[in-house]
């Protein structure tokens, strides 16, 4: 194994060729704080349950967060990609300054491929584009962590905004119309009631969340390309 070369994962199930540049989630000190805060996607991460079990995955992706924080790669080590749309940060999130410019200077060695970076660092990005151009081919989409408040307002630096909304079970949703009454106070009438109810709001949700996000992303390449859309809505998982 080349110790000076980033690993390059084959996108996959939903992500399937769409390859990807990713670090690893276990290690990363801000995914750690954040994972088990309630009412937020990390909560639901999906890293962190899929790097548990693939143990020789996070040997790799520890390789890559190690070179893309610690230093800046030089341009001859960086990778030569001749993908359409490629990905950072499939698993993991931006670490600090060098990791960024690493993905800048990526992008800029590759101008024929679009890449798209998914970060919640906010702080990272607006402190190092404040200073630094974006290369024309780098998508950045603000990965909101706040579940079912969609942002329509792009931050500053960024290209789109990604959201997440969260479907309610038939339990939650029953829990929630009958919280203020008594078990005797719940008759068969607004049982029913409350089952059909619930078949509505199941069947209407992605109309009335305005779901956008929904198949395989080589499918849709909304969040891989410029174009009108602003604002991409998923159904969390």
């Amino acid at each position: 194994m080349n110790t000076q070369t980033l690993h390059i994962s084959k996108g996959a199930f939903k992500m399937e060729s769409i390859n990807n540049i990713s670090t690893n989630t276990l290690t990363n000190e801000y995914c750690i704080k954040q994972k088990d805060k309630k009412d937020i996607i990390c909560n639901k991460c999906y890293s962190f349950t899929t790097l548990n079990f693939r143990k020789s995955m996070v040997a790799l992706l520890e390789k890559n967060s190690k070179l893309l924080s610690n230093s800046i790669i030089e341009w001859d080590n960086l990778p030569r990609i001749f993908d359409l749309y490629f990905r950072f940060d499939s698993h993991g999130e931006l670490i600090n300054s060098n990791n960024i410019q690493n993905y800048v200077n990526i992008a800029r060695k590759n101008p024929k491929t679009t890449f798209t970076l998914w970060s919640k660092r906010f702080d990272i990005i607006k402190k190092f584009f404040d200073n630094n151009d974006k290369p024309s081919n780098l998508i950045l989409i603000y990965s909101n962590p706040i579940l079912d408040k969609p942002l329509t307002k792009i931050p500053k630096h960024f290209d789109k905004t990604f959201n997440n909304v969260l479907k309610l079970s038939y339990k939650k949703y029953y829990n929630q119309h009958t919280m203020f009454f008594n078990k005797n106070e719940i008759t068969r009438d607004m049982k029913t009631k409350i089952k059909n109810d619930y078949e509505t709001y199941k069947n209407n949700f992605d109309k009335d969340n305005n779901i956008n996000c929904f198949q395989k992303c080589k499918d849709c390449l909304v969040c891989y390309t410029f174009n009108d859309v602003k604002t991409i809505i998923e159904k969390a998982k």
